[in-house]
This record gives structure tokens, C-alpha cells and sequence, in this order.
């Protein structure tokens, strides 16, 4: 692997990990720092989609901007694949964990991120991310309730 690639490796791994830390701290400003300003969204697989930095940091502020709320965001296992001198893609295996004490509610699950980077002026950025679960459970954060279970397979 020629050096260059094994930088922008190492560069896009830091990346998409100050992504979820700043998710996880709900500092959604220097989030939208790691966002080209044409950044396109597919959270969900597809169900809350955004294009533009402001639309996305602003998703992201309005659904987890709540003090009351808290999140894990763990991704680990990436697949990058550097394509061009300042293009690559990436696969990432999500594990999530948003905790609402208010409404009496946890919702844990899996999915796979799949991004695109390009590398800008300032370094890499993330032109494009979002995920598609494989799966999500909701329960009672008073006693572990199993609420509602879906997979990808069916299953649940």
C-alpha cells in the first residue's frame, strides 16, 4: 500500500471517530466542521435524508440536542477504500445506545455506515453518510421492558 494511502487511511479513521465523539458531547458545530458544505445525509436507510451542512448539523441538534437525552455511538471494523487522491468510500459497523430517562426509554441497535470522503483544503471531510440498521430494539429504562424488537432479516 503506497504511504499516501495508508495516511488518508489513518486521517479518515481519526475522522469518522471525532464524528461520533462530537455527536456523543453534542458539540454539532464542530460536527458540521467534519461536513463538506454539500454533504448529503441517508439515516435510517433513508427515511431522514438532508443535503447541506446546515440541514444536517441542524437534524442533528434537533433530534439529539436534549440534555435529558444521552448516546453511545461506537463504530468499529472500517472498510476504506481509497478511490482517488482526494476520494474514498467507507463501510463502518454502528453500535448505538440513546437513552431518554424522561420518557422512560432506550433504544439500542446495529447498523452499517456507508460513507464517501474527499479531501479538501482542510483535510478529509465526509461528503456523504448515513445507515441502514440491522438492528433495533426500544425498551423501558425503568425496568428493560422489551417494547419492540425489528431486524433487517425479519426476524422480531
Amino acid at each position: 500500500m503506497p504511504a499516501a494511502d495508508h495516511d488518508a487511511l489513518e486521517e479518515i479513521r481519526s475522522l469518522k471517530h471525532a464524528y461520533f465523539r462530537l455527536l456523543d458531547t453534542k458539540d454539532f458545530a464542530a460536527l458540521g466542521d467534519l461536513l463538506t458544505d454539500d454533504v448529503t445525509t441517508s439515516y435510517e436507510g433513508g427515511k431522514h435524508q438532508f443535503a447541506g451542512r446546515d440541514q444536517v448539523v441542524d437534524f442533528l441538534e434537533r433530534s439529539l440536542g436534549d440534555p435529558g437525552i444521552v448516546h453511545a455511538h461506537t463504530a468499529h471494523h472500517p472498510e476504506i477504500v481509497v478511490t482517488a487522491d482526494d476520494a474514498a468510500t467507507g463501510i463502518w459497523y454502528l453500535e448505538d445506545r440513546v437513552i431518554v430517562p424522561a420518557a422512560d426509554f432506550v433504544l439500542s441497535g446495529t447498523a452499517l455506515y456507508e460513507d464517501t470522503y474527499s479531501r479538501t483544503a482542510a483535510g478529509w471531510r465526509i461528503r456523504h453518510t448515513g445507515y441502514r440498521r440491522i438492528y433495533e430494539e426500544h425498551r423501558r429504562h425503568s425496568t428493560g421492558e422489551l417494547l419492540s424488537f425489528t431486524s433487517r432479516f425479519g426476524a422480531g
